[in-house]
């Protein structure tokens, strides 16, 4: 299993309760993201912030827009589970939480990235597939030594 850590975003751009919206707004546009956590005084995840939110909810500060149901991951949760929860809450990103405290954020982006950019070969025949998961069994061999390894640009 390929754990959440491996993969997550680990210098993640947050916002405090207090941040006023138009300094939101122009963070998420010029660092070119789609959305953040907003850390409490207690440095715990108290929210959710995205550019939805910006330009379709009313209020001067981050607490006043953001989802206050936030989704989290811890550090040791499987890829594949953390992008089944992705797809099937319909969200974008969730904070990785270790201790209480956020320590990562993992994305569709992060994951995506991982499904490109590797891939499990077998040790056998050299026959290689993607997913987020090992394979039981090559598909050609039944082989189960199977590796992970960095994908080859272009394949």
């Amino acid at each position: 299993m390929i754990s959440v850590k491996e993969v997550m975003t680990r210098d993640v751009i947050t916002f405090r309760e207090d941040t006023p919206v138009e300094e939101i707004a122009t963070t998420l546009a010029t660092k070119r993201i789609t959305g953040a956590p907003v850390i409490g005084t207690d440095g715990h995840v108290t929210g959710i912030v995205s550019e939805v939110d910006v330009f379709s909810k009313k209020g001067k500060l981050a607490r006043d827009i953001m989802s206050s149901h936030v989704i989290t991951v811890s550090e040791d949760t499987g890829i594949d589970e953390a992008a089944r929860l992705l797809i099937g809450e319909r969200i974008r990103r969730v904070p990785v939480i270790k201790h209480g405290k956020m320590v990562g954020l993992l994305s569709r982006s992060d994951v995506l990235e991982f499904f490109a950019s590797t891939r499990w070969t077998c040790n056998v025949c050299g026959r290689w597939e993607r997913g987020l998961e090992m394979p039981e069994r090559c598909y050609s061999c039944s082989s189960t030594e199977i590796r992970l390894e960095r994908a080859d640009p272009g394949h």
